[in-house]
């Protein structure tokens, strides 16, 4: 009797185990028949260099997985907004997205110094980006979500309704579109006062005076026709933000270690064919704006100084608020700093 006792215990114990791991573990519960869906919230427009990155990578790996993997695509927002693309993510909400680190270094500070402007030079993005890569992985991971790329935004550009931005007296009394803490910051320290305004919101806003200029990159000034309404633009050719890809990690934690491994081979592909395709597409954007009408200044070398050695200035405090994680990403990126 004592036995049959026992051994019912230790079935009922094992069973428990057994069930269990098989709850914790990664469920690999999808085919080419029943593929495993990842939806891609793009808040860019289709044509945007940012969403064309995505498609590419993704087409790559519905190619490679022979389509047990597919990507659903919502673009301009439809599914969510760019300041979601963390915690949207980690909620599952959407499975991919992709946003600028300005709309997100109030929750997670760790970030701050890729906001500041000029903290890595712009050729040297792809040295940048596998420096950083291992600890931005495992940065995300606490926070739910799957690091799969750093995009490539290309320069900064400080655009306005009436005159060219050039140094920063000349922001003294303007009301200027800025989309971090950091860059705020500056604002405030050049004498303007920063708003904050989605990009689709900034064309009527400039046409009805709210605010007088705008930071923002290439691509989104061209296709959201910003140089209709603020046609003086000052070409910093410095960084600010990294666009970060991101995935949640429960549906990365459900692919096979196969598959796994050809998602991150089709982002390795990706990534260099991204930087050059982004550094052209620039600059025929750059001449489609001149077309148009809009005017471009590519700072001076002593211009762009003068902007650096402010934003430099915010290293301590940037320091102070980043902790230790932080800090370990502000010494990868010392020798990518754009002096």
């Amino acid at each position: 009797m004592k036995k049959s006792r026992l051994e019912c215990a230790l079935f009922v114990f094992t069973s428990i185990i057994v069930l269990t791991l098989a709850m914790s573990g990664p469920v690999f519960s999808y085919s080419e028949k029943d593929p495993l869906i990842l939806k891609a919230s793009i808040d860019n427009p289709p044509g945007d260099m940012k969403a064309k990155t995505i498609k590419y990578f993704g087409d790559i790996v519905e190619k490679k997985t022979n389509g047990r993997i597919k990507f659903e695509y919502f673009y301009g927002g439809s599914l969510t907004k760019k300041p979601q693309y963390v915690d949207a993510v980690a909620k599952g909400i959407a499975d991919i997205s992709t946003g600028p680190v300005s709309f997100v270094t109030g929750k997670l500070p760790e970030l701050s110094v890729f906001e500041v402007y000029g903290a890595y030079k712009l050729d040297k993005h792809l040295e940048m980006e596998k420096a950083v890569e291992p600890l931005m992985t495992e940065y995300f991971k606490t926070k739910g979500i799957h690091h799969v790329m750093i995009q490539y935004s290309g320069s900064v550009v400080f655009p306005h309704k009436t005159k060219f931005l050039a140094k920063p007296e000349d922001w003294k009394g303007q009301k200027i579109r800025l989309g971090g803490r950091w860059q705020s910051e500056l604002g405030k320290m050049w004498g303007a006062s920063p708003v904050f305004l989605s990009p689709g919101e900034l064309y009527i806003a400039l046409q009805k005076g709210v605010i007088d200029g705008y930071m923002l990159i290439w691509d989104i000034i061209n296709g959201l026709k910003l140089y209709e309404v603020a046609p003086f633009h000052a070409d910093t050719n410095f960084s600010n933000n990294v666009e970060n890809v991101t995935m949640n990690l429960k549906k990365w934690e459900a692919m096979t270690k196969e598959d796994q491994e050809i998602f991150t081979a089709a982002v390795n592909e990706t990534k260099p064919w991204t930087f050059k395709e982004t550094v052209k597409f620039y600059e025929e954007v750059k001449k489609g704006v001149i077309q148009k009408g809009g005017k471009i200044h590519e700072l001076s070398a002593q211009e762009r100084s003068n902007y650096l050695k402010d934003a430099y200035s915010l290293y301590p405090e940037v320091q102070k608020v980043s902790g230790d994680t932080g800090k370990k990403f502000m010494d990868l990126l010392e020798p990518f700093r754009d002096k």
